[in-house]
């Protein structure tokens, strides 16, 4: 953001320093205790997030070595990276950060984003995910009353994914097409693909099913279902209970075609939106299975926070 002013920019840095302590204030009230994490880390370590990040959005640096690091693309796999190979049964860790990702845009360039987040290590349970969902709502309505979070389970994907006798390359241009919610792409691609009826349906009539958690379960009815896609549900729909008894019931918005840009959740996923900004403000979700990478399976949720971009809203609104 550029300013005309001194004394605009002073504004703005005093309401982003103001922000920045009330969020960390909410994450220390629950328990989360500060991590500090490194800018560097092996480029492999970058790649193994998911396929679908390109070599070419790594930010990359040479050593006094010459070995290629890349800055760190993503907080989430930093810290895993970090604190699995370490791990002993029955722990439980609550972490929050305050730290920039790296990315790089090959029209703008490289690019320095701020995100504030959460990552709750050891929970399996249902707690876990109504404990990390209602603090993302506290957080989301603390700046703006008017907001909608939108929550899923990946489960349903991915038992949509389980029952496909296709290869990997496969799955992720179809996987790529659900995320940028291209139906018109879907219906030619699942042309040239040897699919059942059933799961065609699905895929087909996958952007219906979003709204009500209840409605939505009525018209999934009608479609192929397996063990995984009906626990996906199962868990919505308890989920649903803990956010109308916490008041929430107008802003949550359930749709089971969503998919997050790093592919690594595998149970609750959520998006946060405040109005008339064309982007998530908080992203995250359970992701279990992909600990699994770096050397144990371990129970593990959490979210991000854009905070250059909640700074800039909230900034624009005060003015």
């Amino acid at each position: 953001m550029r300013y005309l002013e001194i004394k605009d920019e002073i504004r703005y840095y005093k309401i982003r320093y103001e922000l920045e302590r009330n969020i960390e204030d909410m994450f220390l009230n629950k328990g989360y205790i500060h991590i500090e994490l490194p800018a560097f880390e092996e480029i492999e370590n970058s790649i193994i997030i998911d396929r679908r990040i390109k070599q070419e959005s790594i930010v990359k640096a040479l050593s006094g070595f010459c070995d290629v690091l890349a800055l760190r693309y993503d907080n989430t796999t930093s810290i895993i990276q970090n604190i699995i190979p370490k791990w002993e049964d029955c722990m439980e860790l609550k972490v929050f950060y305050n730290s920039m990702v790296f990315r790089n845009d090959p029209r703008t360039g490289a690019k320095e984003i701020k995100q504030l987040g959460i990552e709750y290590l050891g929970d399996s349970g249902l707690d876990g995910d109504v404990e990390v969902t209602l603090l993302a709502l506290d957080i989301l309505k603390r700046f703006n009353s008017e907001f909608i979070l939108e929550i899923s389970n990946s489960k349903y994907i991915r038992g949509i994914f389980e029952e496909m006798d296709i290869d990997k390359d496969q799955k992720e241009r179809l996987k790529d097409l659900i995320y940028r919610k291209n139906k018109f792409e879907i219906l030619e691609y699942i042309k040239t693909l040897n699919l059942k009826e059933g799961i065609r349906d699905c895929l087909l009539n996958i952007f219906e099913l979003q709204g009500d958690i209840l409605k939505i379960i009525n018209k999934a009815q009608n479609y192929y279902m397996n063990k995984t896609m009906e626990e996906a549900l199962e868990e919505l729909i308890i989920l649903k209970d803990y956010i109308l008894n916490n008041g929430y019931s107008k802003q949550v918005h359930f749709d089971l075609s969503m998919m997050t840009e790093l592919d690594y959740y595998d149970g609750i996923i959520f998006k946060g939106y405040y109005p008339n900004f064309f982007r998530e403000i908080i992203s995250g979700g359970r992701y279990d299975a992909f600990t699994v990478d770096f050397g144990k399976r371990v129970p593990a949720l959490g979210f991000s926070l854009d905070f250059n971009a909640l700074t800039d809203i909230y900034f624009r609104r005060e003015e």
